[in-house]
């Protein structure tokens, strides 16, 4: 994540730990933490959760866009595999 995508206001990170043994667990995180699981080879996957024409004029690359609307249908979008962190973002409330 580079500072030029300053008119990305990513007030908001949440990461999705998903494990077979026990329940979701949500974590608020930070950008730099996002940046260096990105960086590393860690099992993470980024999901704008935003609509389409706002991911369309900016968002962070290498990641996919699923409305938060439309999490529940498009799930299939998100990987199989439970050990994966999901990190979802969003422009922030209002």
């Amino acid at each position: 994540m580079e500072k030029n995508n300053s008119n990305i206001m990513i007030l908001m990170l949440l990461t999705l730990f998903l494990t077979s043994a026990a329940p979701a667990q949500y974590l608020v995180v930070s950008s730099e933490q996002v940046q260096s699981l990105m960086k590393g080879k860690k099992n993470a996957v980024l999901v704008d959760v935003r609509m389409p024409e706002e991911y369309q004029a900016a968002h962070i690359p290498g990641a996919i866009n699923i409305p938060a609307d439309r999490i529940r249908f498009d799930r299939n979008l998100l990987p199989k595999d439970r050990t994966t962190q999901i990190i979802f973002y969003c422009r922030g409330v209002g």
